[in-house]
């Protein structure tokens, strides 16, 4: 009989953890607090739209290593992707920006729009998609994972230590900064619009492979859900059990090694090994009450993950926007304040290209700010002045959208506005 384990969360990590755990000869139970798999990768209907927030693209659905895990995770069994031609459209007043995985398509584009920057336009290409400033060829994602010569594996990431001399502990938006042209400064940003980005990590992009090649970074169709709830089935499929609404409140601990687990319902569930798999900052300084914080794990917290909450709005409206580049990030007439932030841009996402997102004809769509959490944790409290706040960001959005397609507003058939 293989080793006990117990799993807690049953979204994307902790199934993966669990079937990778079977695979080796552990005997693993997965606990989700929810009632079904999935956790942050997940989606939800509304009178016939699928909004769906979380997997907008899957890399090496066609090939590489990444590929070789979705096989054996069970991702890719019968599963259709598609791919996009173009990542996203940036658009100014008077100007826009394709994002595509054609470089010299993104550098003559770049260069049209601001020929004096053209000195950091071909550094920001070089980077982009990999091409060292030291001549050193990238690795291709087959070798990232497969190779097995470290010689070569250490040449191949000599390139990325000029990257790190170079911009040391500047970010992508010190990096936008730069340009001269406001649209590009602005442009550029939107390529990892996360404020505080490093931008010694932003080559990382071109050593996954996600701007390198528009083929192998496809949309499941189906979305988040479609694919958790086959990961779910393969879990199942091998052995492993999953025990929902089953919320973990404790570790327990013997002489500072984690034997068990303690649930809401007062159950003790003791294993050779535990997983958190759930959300590290309510393990971390909740559950262990910082006990085991080390210098390391609270600067990861503090600097080293820089992606901000999003507030979106989800909405269901009665028009054909397949036409339409699915994602556009545009400059507002006027801006909007969302927790005390000014936005002068909207990101805009829709899901025409999946014909199971929406009734045939009509468009589910996306629209997101990001924020931060403290402010709509505090709102919540005062339920009345958290649905009217949501309601205005929606309003807003949706008389924006009505100003670039006239009649989206008269057209609209169902919002939903989730938070942090």
């Amino acid at each position: 009989m293989g080793k006990r384990m117990v799993i807690i969360g049953g979204g994307i990590a902790g199934l993966s953890t669990g079937i990778y755990a079977l695979m080796n000869g552990y005997k693993p139970v997965i606990y989700e607090m929810h009632d079904i798999p999935g956790g942050l990768c997940t989606a939800w209907k509304r009178r016939g739209y699928t909004f769906d927030i979380s997997m907008h693209m899957l890399v090496g659905s066609s090939s590489g290593p990444f590929n070789q895990m979705w096989q054996e995770l069970g991702v890719l069994k019968d599963r259709k992707f598609f791919y996009h031609d173009v990542a996203a459209r940036i658009e100014g007043i008077g100007k826009s920006l394709d994002i595509c995985a054609d470089s010299q398509r993104m550098e003559e584009q770049m260069l049209s729009l601001s020929p004096v920057d053209a000195g950091l336009i071909k550094e920001f290409i070089r980077l982009l998609f990999g091409r060292s400033m030291m001549g050193f060829a990238p690795l291709k994602p087959a070798e990232l994972f497969g190779l097995m010569d470290n010689i070569r594996m250490f040449f191949s990431f000599l390139p990325l230590i000029g990257v790190y001399r170079k911009y040391g502990h500047s970010t992508m938006q010190d990096f936008a900064q730069r340009f001269k042209d406001p649209f590009l400064r602005n442009a550029v940003r939107f390529f990892i619009d996360t404020p505080g980005w490093p931008m010694p990590r932003f080559p990382m992009f071109a050593m996954t492979g996600m701007m390198s090649s528009s083929d192998n970074a496809g949309v499941p169709l189906g979305g988040s859900q479609d694919v958790i709830f086959t990961m779910a089935e393969r879990y199942k499929q091998l052995g492993g059990e999953i025990q929902y609404k089953s919320r973990a409140t404790d570790i327990i601990t013997l002489k500072d090694r984690a034997i068990g687990v303690r649930f809401e319902d007062g159950r003790e569930i003791l294993a050779d090994d535990i997983i958190w798999a759930a959300d590290g900052h309510k393990l971390i300084f909740d559950i262990l009450g910082g006990r085991y914080l080390s210098d390391e794990i609270r600067n990861m917290y503090n600097d080293w993950m820089p992606v901000r909450p999003m507030v979106h709005v989800a909405i269901g409206v009665g028009v054909d926007l397949s036409r339409e580049p699915h994602t556009i990030i545009f400059e507002l007439d006027r801006p909007i304040a969302i927790a005390n932030e000014e936005h002068r841009w909207m990101h805009f996402l829709h899901h025409c290209f999946d014909p199971g997102m929406a009734p045939k004809g009509k468009s589910a769509v996306e629209i997101w700010y990001a924020t931060r959490y403290d402010y709509w944790e505090r709102l919540a409290e005062d339920r009345k002045a958290y649905e009217a706040e949501k309601k205005r960001i929606a309003d807003f959005s949706i008389a924006e959208l009505d100003r670039r397609w006239p009649g989206f507003a008269s057209a609209v058939e169902v919002t939903d506005v989730p938070t942090p």
